[in-house]
């Protein structure tokens, strides 16, 4: 793992420390290991923190909550917490039991709502070949940027207008409310 906002989703899912998870052998044969133990995943989340963080002092705040949730220590150490590690969704664990790491549970919930794909980047660099064609491709980039991100907004904005939810296009989103697939 080279890229550092998946180190740190992958060091702060809860499943990944479960003993149960952690005792059963990896595809292919080999023994796991919980994310902490591992040098490259462990150096990404502190280049994560290093980005994230907007001072030293939070950086060192969210470091040492996230040595609590890796040690287990206070609320992280009750069964029925542990338990839920290795059933519920990571996200969903986070905003039940991440009331005593504030500032990482933030973090955490900012990292892993971000999406999978990248639907979203395709869908910006078609509306850029859409704007940025062979009829205007006197255009330089500052204001192809500036037309991009005004297209991009007033189709969302269209998204809240009446005509849009009743008129010939409302079928258009299945669920626009529903982020899961």
């Amino acid at each position: 793992m080279s890229i550092p906002l998946h180190c740190l989703a992958y060091a702060v899912c809860p499943r990944f420390y479960d003993q149960n998870y952690l005792q059963k052998p990896a595809p292919g044969g080999t023994l796991r290991r919980a994310p902490n133990q591992d040098v490259e995943v462990m150096t990404g989340v502190l280049k994560a923190f290093e980005r994230i963080a907007d001072n030293k002092e939070e950086e060192k705040v969210i470091r040492e909550q996230l040595n609590d949730f890796i040690m287990k220590k206070g609320f992280f150490a009750l069964e029925s917490v542990q338990a839920d590690a290795a059933s519920m969704e990571p996200i969903e664990w986070w905003c039940s039991y991440g009331s005593e790491t504030p500032e990482l549970a933030e973090v955490v919930k900012r990292v892993l709502s971000q999406p999978i794909s990248s639907s979203s980047a395709e869908r910006i660099w078609g509306t850029y070949q859409f704007i940025h064609n062979a009829k205007r491709n006197k255009l330089n980039a500052a204001n192809a940027d500036k037309l991009v991100f005004i297209h991009s907004n007033l189709c969302l904005q269209s998204r809240f207008t009446e005509s849009y939810k009743s008129g010939p296009n409302a079928m258009w989103d299945a669920h626009p409310e529903d982020s899961t697939i």
